[in-house]
């Protein structure tokens, strides 16, 4: 302990007296750490770090899964609600399972206002599986959870300060739910909003009672189970898949292809595996980033060493052991990852709370029990990286610095350590540097082509001069299909008289983004199975959808209100499902039909009546087996399975206006929430909104990835160059007595230029090599994954590859060519004198 205090005393000594040296070398590793600290703190909180609940390690999802069409962004699964309830009362492998939708839209009347709110519908055991429970009042019992049970609902601890004022009464209070008179029977402690960011809980049965498999009103909970303590998941997975076999077995035509059971940890339902890929490939460029930030100090501490030979050589005459001198310059070389682990870390506060601020504001922000936090995991990452940090930066150059020879190193002449194979070794750090920042700057600049066509998609008609809207017609107020048939359209005459709006349409399209797609079969054509059948978009529409749009009617006809399946099953196409799939030929008076459930459940045989002039309908992401286009049917029409006796009207609509000459589409919100309220002054508006806007909160948090990958693909080129500069102006400085000397014998300046130049340009040269060319094969083995990442952008884009390449090359050459000018003017004499 004594000879360690005494290095630390020694290693301070040196470091005050080399203060620019420790400036930068401190600035240099506390980017790294900061960038991995930070990037770590992200990782934790998204995909490492459980969830706080009890019990949590047993907290497993249950689903149904067809198999065949896993992906990298999942499997496509269901329960039914009748799946469920054979199934809760037969399992024994879970002390409890309940079923839940979450992510609902709710409307709530708190007075006379109504507003819409996130909420998760949900049965009784839900929050005893979680092991929680409300601070106020009560859970649900057995007997809220049943059709026509008086409703009560859960609200979270911010709805009851927000909305209530954090009142002593609120258990309860009277509100009005989805159209329905209501009782708050408990508030959840702070914090909870689970499972992504709700305000309230309501039991899912009362809402939402079960229907049979086949109806189109019923819907497909998630299921979640506590498993027994004496029960592994392996056997709670058998059991269940038991269960999925059955049903498909004696339900075929619903279940046949949900033959597989996957029960897996809950945490994993929420982290899957592309988020997984992102976020393991985000920490990786951060660790490459303190990689060449060490690098840097390395070569900074090979220049030291080099400058320290004779001291060094003085210690060793005086007894000093080589492992004591190797212990001195690993003791400052952790002083320096130490400064620079304080100062990272400080900035990593500063850049977490940044980020935090950032994500929670966005309009879709991640689920509240997400949170990036510097808790005792990241603290331990961060030790570990500055641990990493010293023993990386200092360990070679002290070994190859402790090897130098006491008497040749005293010598008046002595070079100390700059051995060939030190100057190697520096040399091919800044190399791997070279490598590594167009490692990083491909990957960003990729991502940030990719980022600005998701910004710069041409939808087909102006985005910026709409204005759109969601609203729910809940079963409280619109209790049957007529009723809503009834406000739809009488909620389309109004729109289509007001005076501010030039034409007014609904859609089924989820925020003027998302609307469905499914296979199709062309009448006349064979098809051997169902990957045989073309998957292609869909849409609902009324009123004038195709004027709103500004699309062209460019054959046949657009849709009457006289157009409904009960009548005849008919449909617009887009130009390029025209094209694809009959030619040249016309298209009306073609037929078609979807195919779903793996070609067990078929839609009615739809009549091509209009041909419309194409817009996207595919929302701002890759979907390489869907066409960009589609077709789009009336408003009540039955997409998927069988023609219903009476109309199929949607729960859910999209309203879409545009507005008349002039008018600025932004400044139509107040207008639009009117017009509703003068048909249903119960009913809110909410997600109100240009398309432009709507579309664009989709590729949000792909804009903050962008911006974090670009920023570290700045500090990786930053890093480089630094490096370089500081090996050429080190190579420059231990090699003034050769170029005087060849200056004497007569070699001019652009020929001593040239020298210092071409060293720099070999490593430039391989570093690119080297970076680039793993890079492509990369990018061309993981072209698949890859794709799902970059929007429209190719991992191989030759241009971006050029580009990285140009642009590295001319900040290399601009740091090489300042030691390399200063070689320059170099004075013989004075040269050869100073040896």
């Amino acid at each position: 302990m004594f000879t360690f205090a005494q290095d630390l005393r020694i290693g301070l000594r040196v470091l005050l007296k080399e203060r620019s040296f420790c400036a930068l070398a401190v600035f240099v590793l506390a980017l790294g750490i900061c960038a991995v600290t930070t990037q770590f703190a992200v990782v934790n909180g998204t995909i490492i770090r459980g969830f706080s609940f009890p019990n949590a390690d047993r907290l497993m999802s249950v689903n149904f899964v067809d198999e065949s069409t896993r992906t990298l962004f999942g499997v496509n699964g269901q329960v039914y609600g009748q799946d469920y309830e054979e199934m809760v009362e037969q399992q024994r492998s879970f002390e409890h399972l309940a079923a839940y939708l979450n992510g609902s839209t709710v409307n709530v009347t708190i007075g006379t206002e109504p507003k819409r709110f996130t909420g998760a519908y949900i049965t009784e055991h839900w929050m005893k599986i979680l092991g929680v429970a409300p601070v106020v009042g009560r859970d649900f019992a057995p007997e809220d959870n049943r059709p026509g049970a008086e409703k009560v609902a859960i609200i979270s601890h911010n709805l009851w300060q927000r909305e209530f004022n954090g009142a002593n009464d609120v258990v309860g209070r009277g509100v009005r739910i989805n159209g329905r008179p209501a009782t708050i029977v408990g508030v959840m402690p702070k914090g909870f909003n689970f499972p992504t960011n709700e305000d309230l809980w309501i039991p899912l049965f009362s809402e939402f009672p079960v229907r049979p498999r086949n109806d189109p009103r019923g819907n497909s909970p998630a299921v979640i189970g506590l498993l027994r303590r004496d029960v592994s998941p392996d056997q709670a997975q058998l059991e269940c898949t038991e269960f999925a076999r059955r049903f498909s077995t004696s339900y075929p035509e619903t279940n046949k292809t949900f033959s597989t059971a996957e029960v897996r940890p809950l945490r994993e339902t929420f982290t899957p595996t592309f988020l997984t890929l992102l976020m393991g490939a985000m920490l990786a460029l951060c660790v490459l980033l303190l990689l060449s930030a060490c690098i840097n100090v390395m070569n900074m501490q090979f220049a030291r060493a080099t400058l320290r030979g004779k001291e060094l050589a003085i210690r060793s005459s005086l007894g000093a052991t080589r492992a004591r001198l190797i212990r001195q310059m690993l003791t400052e070389s952790l002083l320096v990852a130490t400064l620079g682990s304080i100062v990272g870390v400080a900035a990593s506060y500063w850049a977490v709370d940044y980020l935090t601020a950032v994500v929670r504001n966005l309009e879709n922000p991640p689920p509240s029990w997400i949170t990036f936090d510097i808790d005792v995991a990241v603290l331990g990452f961060t030790v570990a990286a500055t641990f990493l940090a010293a023993l990386a930066s200092g360990l070679v150059p002290a070994w190859l610095s402790s090897r130098a020879n006491a008497a040749d190193a005293l010598k008046e002449g002595g070079r100390g350590n700059t051995s060939r194979f030190v100057n190697l070794v520096t040399r091919a750090l800044v190399t791997c540097q070279i490598g590594m920042a167009s490692f990083i700057l491909v990957s960003s600049l990729l991502l940030a082509i990719a980022m600005y066509r998701q910004q710069r998609i041409d939808w087909g008609y102006d985005t910026r001069g709409l204005m759109s809207a969601r609203m729910g017609l809940m079963d409280g107020d619109y209790p049957t299909q007529k009723d809503r048939q009834v406000f739809y359209d009488r909620l389309v005459r109004e729109l289509r008289l007001h005076p501010e709006f030039e034409a007014a349409a609904l859609t089924n399209r989820f925020r003027m983004t998302f609307s469905g797609n499914a296979p199709i079969e062309i009448e006349g054509k064979e098809y051997k199975d169902n990957r045989d059948r073309p998957t292609t978009n869909f849409e609902s529409i009324a009123g004038d959808f195709f004027a709103v749009t500004g699309q062209r009617i460019l054959d046949g006809r657009a849709f009457t209100e006289d157009d409904l399946d009960q009548k005849l099953p008919v449909a617009v196409v887009g130009a390029g499902f025209a094209k694809k799939h009959f030619g040249t030929e016309s298209a009306v008076g073609r037929r078609f039909r979807t195919v779903g459930n793996n070609g067990t459940l078929f839609g009615p045989w739809r009549t091509i009546v209009g041909v419309v002039s194409d817009v996207r309908m595919l929302g701002p992401f890759n979907n390489p087996n869907v066409d960009e286009y589609g077709f789009y049917t009336p408003f009540y029409a039955t997409v998927f399975g069988p023609v219903t006796p009476e109309p199929f009207v949607a729960q859910f609509a999209t309203i879409v206006v545009k507005p008349r000459g002039g008018v600025r589409a932004d400044a139509l919100a107040e207008s639009l929430r009117r017009a509703v309220k003068k048909v249903d002054g119960n009913l809110p508006l909410y997600f109100v909104g240009t398309p432009a806007s709507n579309q664009a909160s989709f590729t949000a948090q792909n804009r903050i990835v962008t911006i974090m990958v670009g920023i570290f693909g700045v500090v990786a080129v930053g890093l480089a160059s630094v490096g370089l500069y500081g090996v050429m102006s080190f190579s420059v400085t231990q090699r003034t007595q050769e170029f005087g000397v060849r200056m004497a014998l007569g070699a001019d300046a652009a020929r001593i230029l040239g020298m210092v130049l071409r060293q720099g340009a070999w490593q430039i040269g391989i570093g690119l090599a080297l970076g680039l060319g793993i890079t492509m094969t990369l990018g061309a083995t993981l072209r698949g994954q890859l794709q799902n990442f970059f929007f429209n952008t190719s991992p191989t884009d030759p241009v971006v590859y050029l580009a990285v390449a140009v642009l590295l090359a001319l900040i290399a050459f601009v740091a090489a060519l300042v030691p390399a000018r200063r070689a320059t003017r170099v004075d013989p004499m004075a040269a050869l004198r100073s040896e």
